[in-house]
């Protein structure tokens, strides 16, 4: 599964409204990724009103994306 990193994705199979997803990594220093999930009405404590979750490599990645189910839409 190709996940971009720094774009801004929609999750087309949320039940919440204007579900959003960006990751973003800390390749230079540790490797590891940052997922930035938010959606209207969320009041998180980053920006957008974000929640984050982190996974130490590319493989924990790809199996986050997997266990969520999501159906990103990112952009062309």
């Amino acid at each position: 599964m190709n996940i971009p990193l720094e774009v801004t994705g929609s999750i087309a199979n949320s039940d919440k409204p204007s579900h959003k997803v960006k990751v973003s990594s800390d390749s230079a220093n540790t490797g590891s990724f940052l997922i930035y999930e938010w959606w209207d009405g969320s009041d998180g404590p980053n920006g957008n009103f974000a929640f984050d979750d982190w996974v130490p490599n590319e493989a924990a990645l790809q199996s986050y994306f997997q266990e969520a189910g999501w159906r990103v839409l990112w952009p062309a």
